[in-house]
């Protein structure tokens, strides 16, 4: 048994790709500080924005996510055009400075509603070319026998950073207060930056294109909006995240609100979610081929739905961490079955656009629910939100089972 153990560890692409290691270490790092920032920013808003806090929350939230949806697909195809490894540069340079502003405006006694808006839209504008570049060189820095493999691990890099981020998000929050946490943040850019800077395989694009930038830009459109089962998953993919994502301000709204605890609370609620999520990845990094994947996206949903109902009709901290838990593994197995059926399907010059314009229609959705779901909790309550959330995502489970199938080998 521990021969096979040892064998596996091995065989993984975290051992078998240095590079792969590399990039993989430095995201974890730059997660872990946008972890600390997101609840440094749900709390001092909480804390800080009067009778309509929960209203600012949505709102905070759903400035985050705009510039991925108005960027995102133009970025992908600076991605795609030049050299990845380049352009994850210039992202992590840019967020770490905006970052750091961030923190004088907050050490100067200068932030205001306005400037955080601003800032922070300004700080994920430049997150979907990362990302996108990201998308773009995993079959590169492993191989395509490894790269299911891959997508798991790299999928399980924000679960990993949660479950680190949400333990000692409080503990740093009480060490060096919000301004500390911005500033822990921007260091992290700067600790992504030389990952990325170490990483010795060439990211530059395989071959030139006289293609121009919008025209690429449109192919890019129109391989996915021509391509009917590819829309019909990211459309559910999109769904997902919509009835989904208000679990993100949902569980601090939970805490301050329904629980009436401190933010120790909130970092353990957190911290169940993003375990699940790790735990999962993790075990599907190991995983070296699938079969019937809608049916394993349709578990996931199903498993999400019932766990997100479950924070309905319990008060219970401690049922609560299970549901949670439950929830997060739900997650990171819809995400990383999802994602390495794309980067099994797509070509490979086109990733860079596929993965933006992805990111886009899913996070489209984001702002929108964010404000109905904040609308919904402060005039009547976080439980309604959870309820009528929690049964669309079931609903959502049936619908997936009809949808049309992308075929493609998976693994070995």
């Amino acid at each position: 048994m521990r021969e096979i153990i040892l064998d596996e560890i091995k065989g993984h692409p975290l051992s078998l790709f240095s590079d792969f290691r590399r990039l993989f270490a430095g995201r974890v790092v730059s997660a872990v500080g946008d972890k600390f920032f997101a609840i440094s920013i749900a709390w001092w808003v909480l804390s800080l924005a009067g009778e309509n806090s929960k209203l600012h929350l949505g709102l905070v939230m759903a400035v985050n996510v705009i510039p991925v949806v108005v960027f995102g697909p133009l970025l992908g195809t600076m991605a795609d055009r030049y050299d990845k490894r380049k352009v994850m540069l210039w992202a992590d340079a840019a967020r770490a400075a905006l970052v750091f502003l961030l923190a004088w405006f907050l050490f100067s006694g200068k932030l205001t509603l306005a400037w955080l808006y601003a800032l922070c839209f300004a700080v994920s504008a430049f997150g979907p070319l990362f990302e996108s570049a990201v998308a773009g060189s995993l079959v590169r820095l492993t191989s395509l026998e490894k790269l299911s493999q891959a997508v798991a691990a790299d999928s399980s890099v924000l679960q990993i950073s949660n479950v680190i981020g949400s333990a000692l998000g409080s503990v740093l929050m009480a060490v060096i207060g919000v301004a500390g946490a911005f500033v822990f943040n921007a260091v992290s850019y700067m600790v992504s930056f030389a990952a990325v800077f170490s990483i010795k395989k060439s990211l530059a694009p395989e071959s030139g294109t006289e293609l121009s930038f919008w025209s690429q830009f449109k192919d890019g459109i129109s391989y996915i909006f021509h391509n009917k089962p590819v829309l019909a998953l990211i459309t559910a993919f999109a769904a997902f995240n919509f009835f989904v994502g208000p679990i993100l301000i949902i569980i601090p709204m939970l805490v301050k609100f329904t629980l009436k605890a401190g933010v120790a609370w909130l970092a353990v609620f957190e911290t169940f979610f993003a375990l699940g999520s790790t735990l999962v990845s993790v075990l599907l990094s190991f995983k070296k081929s699938y079969r019937n994947i809608y049916g394993w996206f349709f578990v996931s949903l199903l498993l999400m739905g019932f766990s997100f109902l479950g924070l309905y009709f319990t008060e219970n901290r401690y049922v609560m961490c299970a549901l949670l838990l439950a929830a997060g593994s739900a997650l990171g197995l819809g995400n990383a079955v999802a994602l390495t059926l794309f980067q099994h399907t797509v070509p490979e010059d086109m990733k860079g656009r596929f993965f933006a314009v992805l990111t886009t229609l899913c996070y489209a959705v984001l702002p929108v629910t964010f404000l109905l779901n904040g609308v919904l909790a402060d005039k009547f309550s976080p439980g309604l939100s959870i309820l009528v959330n929690s049964s669309a995502v079931l609903a959502l489970s049936l619908i997936v089972l009809a949808l049309p199938k992308i075929e493609v080998k998976f693994g070995n």
